[in-house]
C-alpha cells in the first residue's frame, strides 16, 4: 500500500459571501490506521443531517480535465467500529462539488454491487443486503425507485435463504441474474477430500422479477469437476465448512441468450449455453479452451462483455497473486471466438499497486469506444475507487477508508445525467441562532442548485414569508451566513430548495432555532419535538417518522466514533 499519506488536497477555496453560500471545502485527515483505534476510519457528519455518517474521502490524483462526469454508486461493508455499513452514492465530476456525497442511508447494512440499472424503463438503484458468511452471503434483492423508495425486494426461487451477493444483474427482459451457494454432500477424494464431505455447488439463477417465474438455473457440479479447482481444501469438506471448489461471482447475459460467468477458484470463464445450461467453452483454468499468452489471471471478479452482440472484449478485475508481493489490476481481453485467442490489450492499475485479495470490479465508461474511452475500478477489499483514460493513465485515485476497515464489493460510475433523485422526504434546515449561519441539506436530492432563505413572524404557512438571502449550493450541506441579515430576520426562518430554473422543489420545516414546525397550507401547524439540547443550534431531519433531531454537531469528520471538529471555514462535504 502507500508509504506515506498526504493531506488531502482541496477541491475547492473555501470563503464565505456575505448573504451566500460556503464554497465547498475539504478538511484534512490522516488515512493512516495508526491514529485511529482498532479498525476504526473517518466519516462525516453534517450539521442538518446528523443521523448520516458516510465515508470521508481523501483524493490522491484529480486530473479535473480527464475526469468524466457522474455520479459513483458504492456499498461500504465496515467494520462494527467503522461506523460504516449503507449504500452510498457520491457526486464525482470536475469541479466545486467533486468529491460531494449526494445520498447515503442507515436503513440498510452491509449492501454489496449498490448499482444504477434499469427496470421497466426507469433508473433503480439495487443492491444485496444479508448475512455476510465466509467468502459469500445470504440475504436478498433490493430495487430502489429515483425517490429512493422500496418498489421490489425478492429472494432466489427455492432457496429463500440463499440469496448471494455476489451478482444482481437486470437484462434488458426486466429479468435478475442472481448467485447462490448451495451445500451439498459428494465424494471430495478427488481434491484430498473425504468420500463423505460437503462442498458449495456455485450457481446462478435467471429470475422474472415481476412474476417471481424460475426462467433458468444452473449448477457448476453438473458440468464442472472438483479437481478443476485451484482451491486448497486444506480442513474444509465437513458440514460445518464446505469445500469452496467452484466460487461463482459473476453473471451477465448475451443477446443470444447465452451466459458469461467467473469462477474465482477455477481461473476461468465459461461461457453457459442458455437453453441446455452446457459449457460452450472455458477461459483460462486448468482445461481453457483459448490460447491464453499474455492475459494470464487469477482470482478473478466481476467478468462483462464489453460489447454482448460482437463479443470481441472481455473486461475483469484480477485480483492476482495470493499476498502482497503483487498487484490487482484491471484487464480489458480480446477475444476471438473462432481461433480460440485471448490477449492482453490494456491493463489498470493504481500507481500504489494496490493488492486486493478478494472483490473488485472494472467497469468501462463508454463502452461504444474502447480507445478513448475512460474505465474505472474499484479495489473490493481494498478502500479505493480510480479511474482512467483508455491507455490506463490513473486520472482520479480515491481512497474512502483506513486499509482493513471498510471495504466495498465493487464501486460503479454513471453519468449525472443518468440519475435524478428525487426524495420524497423533506429537505433539513439548522440554525444556529448564536452564530446566525443557517444549514441546508436534502439527502439524495440531485436537482437542487440554490438555497433561500425566508423569515416570518408566525410559523404559520399562511404568514408573510419574506426572502432573506440565496445562495449556491456548495455540496451536501450548505451554510448561508445570516450575520448581514440580521436587521431582516423575524421569529421564524424556513428554506427554500430551488432548481436550475427557479423553480421550488421542496420545503423545509420552519424553525425558530429551537424547535420546528411542520407548515401545511390548510391547517394549523403543530410544533415538533425540540431538536436542540445543549446549544442553541437546531436541526430538523426529514425523516417518514421523525421531524426532529437531538444532538448537534458542527461540521466535522468522525474518527471512529470521536467528533474532531473541522479546522475549516466551510463544511465538510
Amino acid at each position: 500500500m502507500l508509504s506515506f499519506l498526504t493531506s488531502r488536497p482541496v477541491a475547492a477555496a473555501a470563503g464565505i459571501l456575505a448573504a451566500s453560500s460556503v464554497v465547498s471545502a475539504i478538511d484534512s485527515v490522516s488515512f493512516d490506521s495508526g491514529t485511529y483505534g482498532t479498525e476504526e476510519t473517518p466519516y462525516q457528519t453534517y450539521t442538518s443531517s446528523p443521523a448520516l455518517t458516510p465515508p470521508e474521502l481523501l483524493i490522491y490524483s484529480n486530473t479535473s480535465s480527464a475526469i468524466t462526469d457522474g455520479y459513483v454508486f458504492f456499498g461500504v461493508d465496515g467494520t462494527s467500529d467503522s461506523g460504516q455499513m449503507g449504500p452510498c452514492i457520491f457526486d464525482m465530476s470536475p469541479g466545486d462539488r467533486l468529491g460531494t456525497l449526494v445520498w447515503t442511508s442507515p436503513d440498510y447494512n452491509k449492501t454489496f454491487d449498490v448499482s444504477l440499472q434499469t427496470y421497466k424503463g426507469e433508473p433503480v438503484i439495487t443492491f444485496w443486503n444479508g448475512t455476510l458468511l465466509d467468502g459469500f452471503g445470504h440475504g436478498s434483492y433490493y430495487i430502489l425507485n429515483q425517490s429512493y423508495n422500496e418498489i421490489v425486494h425478492f429472494s432466489p426461487v427455492g432457496y429463500t435463504e440463499y440469496g448471494d451477493l455476489h451478482e444482481f444483474r437486470i437484462t434488458d427482459d426486466d429479468t435478475a441474474l442472481v448467485t447462490l451457494y448451495i451445500i451439498k454432500q459428494t465424494d471430495l477424494t478427488t481434491v484430498n477430500g473425504t468420500e463423505d464431505g460437503y462442498f458449495y455447488d456455485g450457481a446462478f439463477q435467471e429470475i422474472d422479477i415481476e412474476t417471481g417465474e424460475l426462467l433458468f438455473m444452473w449448477n457448476s457440479s453438473d458440468h464442472v469437476a472438483l479437481n478443476e479447482t485451484y482451491n486448497e481444501i486444506g480442513s474444509a469438506g465437513d458440514e460445518t465448512t464446505p469445500f469452496d471448489y467452484f466460487h461463482i461471482n459473476s453473471v451477465t447475459k448475451d443477446v443470444e441468450g447465452n451466459y458469461l460467468i467467473s469462477s474465482r477458484t477455477t481461473w476461468a470463464l465459461y461461457k453457459i449455453n442458455g437453453t441446455t445450461g452446457d459449457i460452450i467453452w472455458r477461459l483460462h483454468g486448468r482445461n481453457s479452451d483459448f490460447t491464453v499468452t499474455d492475459a494470464d489471471f487469477k482470482w478473478q471478479h466481476n467478468a462483462r462483455w464489453t460489447d454482448t452482440t460482437a463479443q470481441t472484449h472481455i473486461s475483469i478485475f484480477d485480483n492476482q497473486g495470493e499476498n502482497d508481493d503483487t498487484y490487482s489490476r484491471g484487464m480489458l481481453l480480446a477475444i476471438d471466438q473462432d481461433a480460440m485467442t485471448v490477449t492482453l490489450e490494456q491493463e489498470f492499475h493504481n500507481g500504489d499497486s494496490t493488492w486486493s485479495m478478494y472483490e473488485g470490479n472494472l467497469q468501462c465508461l463508454n463502452c461504444t469506444d474502447l480507445s478513448s474511452g475512460n474505465w474505472f475500478m474499484g479495489y473490493g477489499n481494498q478502500p479505493y475507487f480510480t479511474e482512467y483514460s483508455a491507455d490506463g493513465t490513473v486520472v482520479m485515485d480515491v481512497q474512502f477508508a483506513v486499509d482493513n476497515a471498510v471495504n466495498s464489493y465493487r464501486a460503479y460510475k454513471y453519468p449525472k445525467t443518468s440519475w435524478v433523485g428525487k426524495p420524497t422526504t423533506n429537505p433539513n434546515i439548522s440554525w444556529d441562532t448564536s452564530s446566525e449561519g443557517v444549514y441546508f441539506s436534502w439527502n439524495g436530492a440531485t436537482e437542487v442548485e440554490t438555497w433561500a432563505v425566508y423569515t416570518a413572524d408566525a410559523a404559520d404557512s399562511t404568514a408573510d414569508w419574506t426572502e432573506v438571502t440565496s445562495g449556491t449550493r456548495a455540496g451536501f450541506e450548505t451554510l448561508l451566513d445570516l450575520s448581514g441579515s440580521s436587521d431582516s430576520l423575524s421569529t421564524y426562518i424556513r428554506g427554500k430548495a430551488l432548481d436550475a430554473s427557479g423553480s421550488v422543489l421542496g420545503l423545509t420545516d420552519a424553525t425558530d432555532g429551537t424547535s420546528f414546525y411542520t407548515l401545511d397550507d390548510e391547517s394549523t401547524p403543530t410544533t415538533s419535538s425540540s431538536g436542540s439540547t445543549t446549544s442553541d443550534a437546531a436541526s430538523a431531519t426529514s425523516t417518514d417518522d421523525d421531524d426532529s433531531a437531538a444532538g448537534i454537531l458542527a461540521p466535522s469528520t468522525v474518527f471512529g466514533g470521536v467528533a474532531l471538529v473541522a479546522a475549516v471555514v466551510a463544511l465538510v462535504c
